[in-house]
């Protein structure tokens, strides 16, 4: 039987000795996680490709029905107002996946609080200077929500293309040429940010997720920009270049085969609206074995809670990477989904963590540290509510 990829890699040998250890940084190794997590994602949807289609016969009806038990809406009319055509075909898209009741949670609650891209134009003073819908050799990308409450910009986007290539594709990307995609935010150049390829849906359009973590966001010379203050700001999002792959066949080079490309670019430029309605800050003042838990922000889809913690270099910890891990826990012990996070280290070592994790509504949580560079064994384990 002829091997696929992933039995190949499986095979791979490497000896660890002959690669340098570098240390990163805590926002490093949380944008290389995210990048890992999006690539793992993307295979594990395309391995789920079968199943995937014997879902989809009931698709629609499927969506509909996560949309109705998720809400608790009762009210058919109802449910459909509760998210954009957007989400619907997203959360229908994960169906059958290994990452079905993440992706749901995550489209679920952001969608609740995403508002409509056309919507943020029509109430700017200046709404024809933003382009939603941008078109060029066949292929049109439309913005179509975003969501901010001031920690993190989530945006969707639709791709329709009357390309004979493009179309075979399970998904389009970008090709590898430099600077292929990439977002300005606030005048600040963040690269493509974290988010998926577009992915194929049922009625035959592509669909894509991005984040921007505005809690690391910073400037070309290295200064972190501040959004506490920020109401509004503009995004100007730039594509070149497309390309589709297939999840089911491999080229000679070990690569997904290529379906087709289409070359342009697609300049898009949409207004955001900091929605700071729903945050509410929680004060904590929690202590054990030196890290402190010391308030929490509720968000429309978040939780942020801002976490001090020692320099792990010294006793008891011995950590020489000062990197724990850190999780925060419902009462039956399952973690909350990752959303975003920062970290500032102080010259003594010590640090204080801004964590954002997706919030529905759970009111006992636990603050879990773990040695894990060290001995695996829990440095903090800290009870607390939120009301």
């Amino acid at each position: 039987m002829e091997k696929s990829i992933y039995d190949l890699l499986n095979e791979v040998k490497m000896d660890e000795r002959e690669y340098e250890e570098n240390e990163l940084s805590y926002q490093e190794k949380d944008r290389k996680k995210q990048e890992i997590l999006k690539e793992v994602r993307k295979m594990e949807k395309e391995r789920n490709k079968t199943t995937r289609k014997k879902v989809k016969i009931m698709g629609a009806v499927a969506a509909f029905a996560v949309v109705i038990g998720t809400a608790g809406v009762a009210n058919p009319s109802l449910a459909k107002e509760l998210f954009s055509n957007t989400f619907g075909k997203l959360i229908e898209n994960s169906k059958g996946t290994k990452n079905e009741e993440e992706d749901t949670a995550l489209y679920t609650t952001i969608g609740k609080g995403a508002v409509d891209v056309k919507e943020e134009v029509e109430k700017s003073d200046n709404g024809e200077a933003y382009i939603t819908t941008a078109e060029n050799n066949g292929v049109s990308i439309s913005v179509s929500d975003v969501y901010c409450d001031g920690y993190v910009l989530y945006y969707t986007a639709t791709l329709k293309t009357d390309d004979a290539g493009l179309n075979q594709a399970d998904w389009v990307h970008t090709t590898k040429k430099s600077e292929a995609e990439y977002m300005v935010v606030n005048g600040v150049n963040v690269g493509p940010g974290t988010g998926t390829s577009f992915e194929k849906m049922s009625d035959g359009t592509f669909v894509k997720t991005g984040q921007i973590d505005l809690m690391n966001l910073t400037s070309e010379d290295g200064q972190l920009v501040i959004f506490d203050s920020i109401d509004s700001f503009d995004v100007d999002y730039v594509l070149k270049d497309l390309a589709g792959s297939d999840a089911d066949a491999w080229d000679e080079q070990g690569e997904y085969l290529e379906t087709g490309e289409v070359e342009g670019e697609w300049k898009l430029k949409f207004p955001v609206t900091v929605d700071r309605s729903q945050n509410e800050i929680v004060s904590i003042d929690k202590e054990e074995n030196g890290i402190k838990l010391t308030n929490a922000v509720k968000t429309k889809a978040g939780l942020v809670l801002e976490v001090e913690t020692p320099d792990f270099r010294k006793e008891p910890y011995n950590d020489s990477y000062n990197d724990p891990d850190i999780a925060i826990k419902d009462s039956q012990g399952k973690s909350l989904q990752w959303l975003s996070g920062s970290a500032k280290e102080n010259q003594d070592g010590t640090a204080i963590y801004r964590i954002m994790v997706l919030y529905d509504g759970q009111t006992d949580l636990t603050l879990e540290v773990t040695n894990k560079n060290v001995d695996g064994n829990e440095i903090a384990s800290i009870d607390f509510q939120i009301q």
